[in-house]
């Protein structure tokens, strides 16, 4: 038992490999996850980008698993997947209910020494990775990321594109892509980690059976060596954009030297909320929209970087100079004080135990540092940082965040720069159906049992509902909760009310400013947030328990005693104007505020604004105003709260009676909204960007799908059929990329509320392979509709969405979350456990049915946000 009561067991089989099992009491499921110690940092200049076309290729062929296999029995048996490849390795990982774990072990066994690979695939799977890689083109962050890198090392594979660089991903051929297998994936250079509700002994049987005899071999590594930087650096990108951004970066050392610790208290202190030192000096006084750091813990010496997004008409060089004011304060005159060294401590502490609130995350910060280092460096990371120490702190700062160990990166947002010729516009379109709907024997027979997620539901004496989950997987709880009080409730005088009211909720209260809010809360490593949907402001509250009472009473205060300040009412419009500049030349952004306004009508509560109008409101709204919005909708008996985590029903409906008693009801007036007709032909819109490598494509029309509506669970499984199951699985999925490789991800989804949203088909694609993606879309489309769907596409499509269902219990955040749409929706309490048989007992003969109904490509909409 380690000193964080986290018991840990590890085995090691023959063949070398490693094998971490952390088993507790939780939902019946758990995480499989395999790590290889491989990544970009394995890399050399011109064949960058290896270990991340590999990955891709994993999913492809084995010799048990033909195309689309390994998705497709994944689906089959309800379990979650994916993979990620960083700088020091690559994982995989599926996480399934417990009668299912094999299947992933089959799944990764597989993947570890009978995979197939040939050339007709990398030829396919180019196209993808380079449409992948264009969604990086287009994003400044990323932009600025890879400059930033390229100037900070000279030498270390550190500095090059995890995904590659554009032409050495055409370049890479299939007998590099095979050594680079044959080299690294082997079982002594691999980890496994099983994370969850399972039994030891038979996972550890299992593993034996399925990866004993894979034999081990020599791995080849050689990773170039970086010297010391001496001098200050600087680079820039200049693109198309609406917002500037200032970056700096310091070499640190590696995860086996003990300076990580202080560099990783630092990096907390610096930039943790509202009450955090550079928050405080940079947002607070409108220099930055936001700012954010980051301490990298990596094999070898990693950066720890400052990234600030700046506020319209501050320059780079304010920006620059006040971030390395900051850093100067932390060993010179403005040095942390002990409270604030404590303060970070708890923060990080409590951190520490939200991570044990789900199997995913436990299973992948156990997996990460076993393969940068040792799981130990996790196991006793609380134990070091307790012991770092204000001249610690003062002593690394001094060390390594100088000026001549800094390089300084600024993104510059031009609007008159050239066309940037795309990367993929001398790449040509593969066509080869691969994929086929040839199913697997059974694997495994057991079906997935319904999980009972034992709650209660009360209403307190003036009007709140209260649904109360108790689960002790860790020693946190997690509140969600809604208030009906979103766009839907704000009229079409000004839509900006709702966002605006939620937004002044934690700027202060009648006893509390907005900096004692963010400390009290901050100081204990709690949260609490404050968010407008289209429907209704959500809220939410993190905390371990103990601190579970003083923070749900800090809830209390926010929500029911605003005082709404007139200085921070001023400072929010500038920040919410600065944040539709900022939007302006978002091509996701624009794309869906242009499709909502070809299917909505300009009174309907979900149609968009345009970016001039939307700051016409924010500017004229006054504080009178969002006074009058939160009289008339933030009241008990017109709010929601879900709790789940270590804590008993009783004490928290006590607490929350306690401590919300003395909010009034209000009669709250619903709004009546007028129905939406479909449009009667089809239409498209271009909305032109500038420099933008990659088109945005939104293709759909009115949905008219309630949650509530009788065909809804028949639309959702036909919906996870057409599109819905993404890229590598749904019918567009593998026409755009399986078959075509024209696009990286694909998604197509039902907006099913309270009143009825849209549906919609959304997908990047190169400029000049729009025309071939819209007319391929459209084709799978029609001929879904026409020809209709196979009996074992709906067995697996049923299968996953009821095999699936009980992973959402598996953490606190999930039991709550789940409560609190079922309860919202109105969907009843039995819902949880009716679930499993809507979606079995729905038919072939409903689903097409439903699809007559309800998808209508011939009245679609088409939005193309694209460069001009």
């Amino acid at each position: 038992m380690s000193r964080n009561n986290i018991q840990i067991s590890k085995h090691k089989l023959d063949n070398g490999l490693k094998i971490l099992f952390y088993s507790y009491c939780c939902a019946p499921s758990a995480t499989f996850m395999v790590w290889y110690k491989v990544g970009s940092r394995n890399e050399i200049a011109g064949k960058t980008g290896l270990s991340h076309f590999l990955e891709h290729l994993s999913f492809k062929r084995t010799e048990l698993f033909d195309y689309g296999q390994i998705v497709s029995e994944i689906n089959r048996n309800g379990g979650n997947f994916n993979a990620y490849t960083s700088r020091d390795f690559t994982c995989y990982y599926e996480t399934f209910t417990t009668n299912k774990l094999e299947i992933a072990m089959i799944i990764e066994s597989q993947r570890m020494h009978k995979l197939i690979l040939n050339e007709n695939d990398r030829q396919t799977e180019v196209g993808i990775i380079l449409a992948e890689l264009e969604k990086g083109l287009d994003n400044p962050y990323s932009e600025l990321e890879n400059a930033i890198r390229l100037e900070t090392y000279k030498t270390h594979p550190y500095r090059y594109p995890i995904i590659g660089v554009a032409d050495d991903v055409k370049n890479i051929t299939i007998q590099d892509l095979q050594d680079y297998y044959d080299n690294f994936y082997k079982p002594n250079n691999a980890t496994i980690v099983v994370v969850g509700n399972f039994d030891n002994n038979e996972a550890f049987r299992l593993i034996q059976k399925h990866f004993g005899s894979i034999h081990s071999g020599k791995t080849n590594t050689y990773v170039e060596k970086e010297d010391p930087q001496k001098h200050l650096r600087r680079t820039k990108v200049s693109k198309a954009g609406s917002y500037s951004i200032v970056k700096q970066a310091y070499h640190i050392p590696s995860c086996e030297h003990d300076d990580i610790f202080p560099l990783l208290v630092i990096g907390e202190m610096l930039n943790t909320g509202v009450s955090s030192r550079i928050h405080q000096e940079l947002v607070e006084k409108q220099i930055a929209t936001d700012i954010s750091t980051n301490v990298e813990v990596t094999k070898d010496s990693g950066l720890f970087t400052i990234i600030a997004t700046l506020f319209p008409n501050v320059s780079h060089n304010e920006a620059e100079n006040r971030i390395f004011d900051e850093i100067n304060n932390i060993y010179n005159h403005q040095s942390p004080t002990e409270e604030e060294l404590e303060n970070t401590k708890k923060r990080i502490k409590s951190s520490f135990e939200f991570n044990k609130d789900g199997t995913l995350k436990f299973a992948y910060l156990l997996g990460y540092y076993e393969t940068i280092n040792s799981y130990k460096f996790f196991e006793n990371y609380i134990d070091n940082i307790q012991k770092v120490t204000l001249d610690d702190i003062k002593r690394v700062a001094k060390l390594y965040l100088t000026k001549e160990n800094c390089t300084v990166g600024h993104f510059i947002p031009v609007h008159d720069q050239k066309r940037i010729i795309s990367p993929v516009s001398d790449y040509k379109v593969v066509s080869e159906k691969k994929h086929g709907n040839t199913p697997l024997p059974i694997i495994i027979e057991t079906k997935t049992k319904p999980y009972p997620v034992n709650f209660s539901k009360r209403i307190t004496s003036n009007g709140i509902k209260v649904l109360v989950s108790p689960n002790k997987i860790s020693d946190t709880v997690k509140l969600h909760g809604t208030i009906f009080a979103g766009n839907l409730y704000a009229g079409m005088v000004n839509p900006s009310l709702p966002f605006m009211c939620g937004g002044m909720m934690n700027r202060g209260t009648k006893n509390k400013s907005k900096l004692e809010i963010a400390t009290d809360v901050e100081s204990r490593g709690a949260s609490v947030g404050i968010s407008n949907v289209t429907e209704s402001v959500n809220f939410s509250l993190s905390c371990i328990k103990e601190d579970f009472p003083y923070i749900l009473s800090l809830l209390s205060e926010i929500l029911t005693e605003p005082s709404f300040p007139e200085e921070e009412f001023d400072k929010m419009k500038n920040f919410y104007i600065a944040g539709v500049k900022q939007r302006k030349n978002n091509s996701d952004f624009l794309a869906n505020m242009y499709f909502k306004r070809m299917i909505f009508p300009k009174s309907h509560p979900w149609y968009a604004f345009s970016h001039e109008t939307q700051e016409k409101h924010i500017k004229n709204t006054d504080l009178e105003d969002i006074k009058g919005f939160y009289d008339s909708f933030y009241a008990p008996n017109n709010t929601i709260m879900t709790i789940a985590g270590n804590i008993e029903m009783d004490e928290a409906f006590n607490l929350v009676e306690k401590h919300f008693q003395h909010w009034t009801e209000k009669e709250i007036i619903c709004p009546k909204i007028k129905p939406v007709k479909l449009q009667k032909e089809f239409k498209q819109q271009i909305v032109p960007v500038k420099n933008k490598t990659e088109t945005k494509i939104i293709f759909g029309h009115y949905g008219n799908l309630t949650r509530n509506h009788p065909d809804y669970h028949k639309a959702l499984i036909m919906n996870f059929i057409l599109g819905g199951s993404g890229a590598l699985s749904s019918r567009i999925g593998k026409k755009l990329r399986e078959e075509l490789g024209l696009v990286y991800s694909v998604s197509s989804g039902f907006t099913a509320l309270l009143i009825p949203g849209g549906w919609s088909v959304r997908f990047g694609v190169d400029d000049n392979r729009v025309d071939v993606a819209v007319e391929s879309l459209k084709e799978e489309i029609s001929r879904f509709i026409d020809d209709g769907i196979t009996d074992l596409e709906l067995e697996y499509a049923k299968s996953y969405n009821v095999g699936a269902y009980p992973l959402r219990f598996s953490s606190n955040n999930g039991i709550a979350k789940t409560l609190l749409v079922n309860e919202f929706y109105g969907l009843g309490d039995d819902y949880i456990n009716d679930y499993p048989e809507i979606i079995s007992s729905i038919t072939k003969n409903q689903i097409e049915e439903t699809a007559n109904n309800h998808l209508h490509p011939e009245k679609a909409s088409l939005v193309l946000v694209r460069s001009i």
